[in-house]
């Protein structure tokens, strides 16, 4: 299972003939070599794509007695300062050691300000107590570094950052007062870098010396910086600059053991079709720095979203914000991704309540129903030895449950059950529409045949499962088995005959396969909710 991929080779030759000097160029297209995509195995095992919780709605419960529903979540940790033991642990700058800045609000000199004046060691040596602090010794999880005042980049310190160079241009001509204004800049610009790699670099080894068993990382690595989607010919691609840029902090990638860059939305973004391209190229560039330690062992990749928009705190995402963001995420093949929220989402009880119910009828919903197709899909083409990602980079393919043949339903417990089976033609569409991509140290091969697949069992969370036979009763089935939906817990009686009509398409007819059914019980009916209409055209490839 490859990618045939084809170079284009230059050959120059100059030949002498009367004095005078030919160029003869031949291109010729030849085959380069057989290239396997790979993708880091799961950091947990069993748990093919990660679903982590960062929010502080601890308090929900603690003030208003309002319980959120976070069973789908492996990881969860609270942002707060005071809480210690967390499956995320998120840094900020007043956590980790002596970080060197300058306070945005007052302008006031902290740790030194600008890197070249703080104190590695001292910083080292209080880092130490912090890790030892917040992190048990033998727990697992994620390790998120979030330090955004300065970035190692010295050409990235653009206005308010700018105060960085400006500071260590003064430190530089205080240096070498012999020196012109261009010689200084110069000297300033090596001199900053180098410290703030150093600050870096260093922090990162000693986390994982002194908790191996967590991923490091620094939040908003790598950043492809297409911020530009107010332009009406936005495509979202990164900057050729800023790809060279991220090129520079090779050194940054190498030292990570794992990536977490964002993909939050701001609301100018609400159900538009350059959210998804906004969202695919950040997760592509992603992908594209996971490689440059080793292309056969890349890194893991945890994607920050949010349930709101960074502009309108307390706005949700819509369905088809969801799917622009998560759907975009997992079609491509990343390891997880990150849920962060402020205290914003925790302020009084109607807010707490607000968040309950968007969790439970919408968010926890597409997780399920997105995490359980890419699941099937792996099981199906990986047999669980890689991940599904599609074939072609830039349409609108994803990986969702046929709404045909499926239906995810909220009981009055409280518990998510999925109702249905796929059919050969929804499995046959996953061979269409995506490929493998083999775990690092896996030798998976892709299968074919999609006939002789006889079960399909796949589950997100504890109890939330695929769990069927496709074609003829197994012979050593109980004899009164009769062709009812099977979970892992209980047995559903079968679906209602469904709607006429076509399987979905992914991406041909995005706006049938996200009115995926969603049933809520309560006590006096039974509803029927269905994503909402959406209408995204395809791309060109």
């Amino acid at each position: 299972m490859g990618v045939l991929r084809f170079q284009n080779i230059f050959f120059r030759s100059f030949l002498g003939s009367s004095g005078t000097t030919q160029a003869l160029f031949i291109f010729l297209l030849i085959p380069c070599c057989l290239t396997q995509e790979f993708r880091a195995p799961p950091f947990i095992p069993g748990v093919s794509f990660l679903w982590g919780w960062n929010a502080p709605t601890e308090l929900c419960a603690k003030r208003f007695n309002v319980q959120l529903d976070l069973n789908l979540f492996s990881l969860i940790g609270s942002p707060l300062k005071g809480v210690i033991g967390q499956g995320i642990a998120l840094f900020y700058s007043d956590r980790l050691g002596y970080y060197p800045h300058i306070n945005k609000t007052t302008g006031k000199i902290v740790n030194g300000g600008i890197p070249q004046l703080g104190s590695l060691k001292k910083h080292l040596d209080k880092a130490k107590k912090d890790i030892s602090h917040y992190i048990e010794t033998d727990s697992v999880g994620l390790a998120v570094i979030d330090w955004d005042c300065w970035r190692p980049n010295w050409e990235r310190n653009w206005r308010p950052k700018h105060i960085y160079k400006e500071q260590s241009i003064d430190l530089a001509q205080q240096q070498h007062i012999h020196l012109n204004l261009t010689e200084v800049t110069k000297i300033a610009k090596a001199d900053f870098e180098k410290a703030g790699k150093c600050f870096m670099q260093e922090t990162l080894k000693l986390g994982k010396f002194l908790r191996p068993n967590y991923l490091w990382g620094f939040y908003l690595y790598p950043d492809c910086y297409n911020y530009n989607y107010k332009s009406p010919n936005y495509n979202g691609s990164c900057f050729d600059i800023e790809q060279r840029r991220n090129d520079e902090i090779n050194w940054l990638w190498k030292e990570s053991t794992a990536l977490f860059p964002s993909i939050y939305l701001n609301s100018k973004l609400k159900s538009s079709p350059f959210a998804a391209l906004y969202v695919r190229n950040r997760v592509l560039e992603a992908i594209r720095v996971s490689k440059v330690k080793n292309v056969k062992h890349p890194l893991p990749i945890f994607v920050y979203a949010r349930p709101v928009f960074t502009d309108v705190l307390l706005k949700y995402l819509t369905e088809e914000d969801l799917v622009n963001t998560i759907g975009e995420s997992v079609s491509l093949g990343v390891s997880g991704m990150v849920m962060w929220g402020s205290l914003n989402l925790t302020q009084n009880v109607q807010i707490c309540t607000e968040l309950d119910a968007y969790i439970k009828n919408k968010l926890n919903p597409y997780i399920i129903n997105v995490t359980l197709a890419a699941k099937m899909c792996s099981q199906v083409l990986c047999q669980d030895q890689g991940v599904c990602i599609r074939k072609h980079w830039n349409s609108n393919d994803y990986l969702h449950l046929n709404p045909v043949n499926f239906a995810i339903q909220l009981e009055r417990s409280g518990r998510y059950t999925v109702q249905g089976k796929p059919t050969l033609e929804d499995l046959q569409l996953f061979s269409k529409k995506f490929y493998c991509a083999c775990y690092a140290n896996t030798q998976c091969k892709e299968r074919v045949d999609l006939t002789d697949i006889h079960t399909v069992k796949v589950c997100v969370g504890e109890d939330v499962c695929i769990d069927v036979y496709l074609n003829s009763v197994p012979s050593d089935h109980p004899s009164d088995w009769k062709g009812k939906y099977v979970t892992s817990s209980n047995i559903f009686s079968a679906m209602p005959p469904p709607a006429t009509g076509p399987p979905c398409v992914p991406g041909r007819d995005l706006n049938r396969c996200l009115k995926a059914r969603f049933i809520v019980e309560d006590n006096s009916k039974t509803t029927q909710m269905g994503y909402q209409s959406i209408h995204i055209k395809n791309k060109k490839q």
